[in-house]
């Protein structure tokens, strides 16, 4: 059973090739969140001498917003459910309030809708863009038709053209989605686990590193390795050894959290990429792996794993030296006697069950 406090996915994230695609896109983000920024700076600088105050307290609080919607992501088991709801969501309140308060229909803001919506693909899966688009047409109508339906029946154009935009640009923005995600599963995820393979470590390992320096924080790898896995391929055949690598990348899929990335890198070799984690941390995950995968009984079989855990000294990691570190680690938990956990640097053991 997994551990309650652990990740199983969102309506956000559905899979491994949408959780993988948000991580990537947050990093890759940094300039388009800058950009926005300084957007939301010139916009109360230049409707300030023209409006209420209120109409720059709003822009400032849009720019807190993003700011806000970035930090401390690696602690929260759903970092994809934060952004949305602490930045898409309220940046769409904001943009609807500053609307509202610069005069509805008539406002120069009423363009900034599709905003969010571009920002909800920038991220997510199609799920994003089905709710995120939605609620800024009814916000768009709550301003518009709901401030001042009279305006609006003189001056249909007020409610169309903006109407038209945010609508067009979801349109726009499904299938470049759609096809973004489906590339990536196809070059990345294992067909037989939907695990992520080896083809997408080592972008992931490089922005990891990057923010490990800029945070001072260590790196830790788990390397996992199904023990005898060639006699349950050689006694019962290869399309069992299938149904236990799929039930042990679930056992290990199901005791993770969502910054803890899990990639089938081998016939029957996991690794696990652990941003943040010192020794002790990656000892107590790997410890849990092992425990998860010794009592899920694929096919009625007792199977269990090995697992060589690595961490850095620093915040500046090198994969290549990190993972032979993980594999030392890994023979030896193999020559010790299998079904254990065992760090590079200590040659710590867990104790078996």
């Amino acid at each position: 059973m997994s551990h309650p406090d652990r990740y199983h996915g969102s309506w956000l994230c559905s899979t491994p090739a949408h959780r993988e695609r948000f991580l990537e896109m947050q990093e890759r983000l940094r300039v388009a969140r800058t950009s926005t920024m300084i957007g939301a700076a010139l916009i109360a600088v230049f409707i300030a001498p023209h409006a209420t105050w209120a109409l720059a307290v709003m822009a400032t609080f849009m720019l807190a917003l993003v700011v806000v919607g970035s930090v401390g992501l690696e602690r929260r088991r759903r970092p994809e459910l934060w952004v949305f709801f602490t930045t898409v969501l309220n940046i769409q309140i904001c943009i609807a309030a500053a609307v509202l308060l610069s005069g509805g229909p008539q406002s120069v803001l009423i363009g900034m809708f599709g905003v969010p919506v571009i920002m909800v693909a920038a991220r997510f899966s199609n799920q994003g863009l089905l709710v995120g688009t939605p609620i800024s047409v009814a916000l768009l109508l709550a301003v518009t038709l709901g401030a001042d339906a009279d305006y609006v029946k003189g001056h249909p154009e007020s409610l169309i053209v903006p109407l038209v935009t945010v609508v067009c640009t979801a349109a726009y923005l499904a299938p470049l989605v759609a096809s973004d995600v489906r590339h990536r599963a196809d070059s990345t995820l294992d067909a037989l686990t939907g695990l992520l393979n080896r083809r997408a470590l080592p972008a992931r390992f490089a922005e990891v590193a990057d923010q490990a320096a800029i945070a001072d924080r260590p790196i830790s790898v788990v390397l996992a390795d199904v023990d005898h896995f060639k006699r349950i391929n050689d006694v019962h055949g290869h399309a069992t050894g299938d149904e236990v690598l799929q039930a042990v990348a679930n056992a290990l899929r199901g005791s993770l959290r969502t910054f803890e990335l899990l990639y089938r890198i081998g016939g029957e070799e996991f690794l696990l990429l652990l941003p943040g984690a010192d020794a002790s941390d990656a000892l107590a995950v790997a410890e849990s792996l092992r425990s998860a995968v010794a009592g899920a009984g694929p096919a009625g079989l007792d199977v269990t794993c090995s697992f060589g855990v690595a961490t850095t000294g620093g915040p500046h990691a090198d994969a290549d030296a990190l993972l032979a570190q993980a594999d030392t680690a890994l023979y030896e938990a193999k020559r010790l006697g299998r079904n254990r956990v065992c760090h590079a640097r200590e040659m710590l053991l867990t104790p078996v069950a």
